[in-house]
């Protein structure tokens, strides 16, 4: 574990060692909350912070060093062995990354991490998949222009463009586009059906197996 933590970034150190300061005063009615942004993060890359900044009414940058330190946490944690999370706290104290005297605030927190590990792997596991093999999708931009048809000083047509970028996990793999209105529009069809045939195949692979 503590060859893990000595990998982590300077900067993710430092953000993680100020989020367990703001862990530390956490009331453990909100950990089923950080757990679950966690593990949504682990899965999709995309952490609900703003809903999670709701809940436990905290400043945004409070939520990002918080989450720094639960996304340190709840990975490590959660595959590593053991049954307790005396391991995780000494490892983290020796890396100056958990400051010693707030070890037993957080020491709740961590059981919790380790009392959910199934679920921790299970979501680590699923969010490894979508990534094999090509590029995975990380970030998507659109913005409108209007384009103007001038006939001599006047405008004579007006129309709507979305221009897109798409973006990859993958560097230089990503792709610059524009679209009418109308093939948005299809796009959006095409996406919806799309997701209705995930939750069929996912519903599909939860199957029961016949005897």
């Amino acid at each position: 574990m503590s060859d893990l933590l000595s990998r982590v970034p300077r900067q993710f150190r430092e953000q993680a060692e100020k989020g367990f300061g703001i862990l530390a005063g956490v009331s453990p009615r909100h950990y089923a909350e950080i757990l679950r942004a966690a593990v949504i993060a682990l899965e999709s890359r995309q952490p609900p912070l703003e809903e999670l900044g709701r809940a436990l009414e905290l400043p945004q940058n409070d939520i990002s060093l918080l989450f720094a330190a639960a996304m340190l946490t709840v990975p490590v944690v959660g595959q590593s062995g053991g049954d307790s999370s005396s391991d995780f706290i000494a490892a983290a104290v020796r890396g100056r990354i958990m400051p010693e005297g707030l070890a037993e605030k957080i020491r709740p927190f961590i059981d919790t991490v380790v009392s959910e590990r199934a679920q921790i792997t299970r979501a680590v596991r699923r969010g490894s998949l979508p990534r094999q093999v090509m590029p995975s999708l990380t970030d998507v931009e659109i913005v409108v222009d209007l384009r103007m048809l001038f006939e001599k000083d006047v405008v004579a047509e007006g129309l709507a463009v979305a221009m897109m970028h798409i973006d990859t996990d993958e560097n230089g793999q990503e792709v610059w586009f524009q679209a009418s209105r109308d093939q948005l529009t299809q796009l959006k069809s095409d996406i919806e059906d799309a997701i209705k045939k995930m939750e069929l195949a996912e519903a599909w692979s939860r199957r029961e197996p016949k005897a």
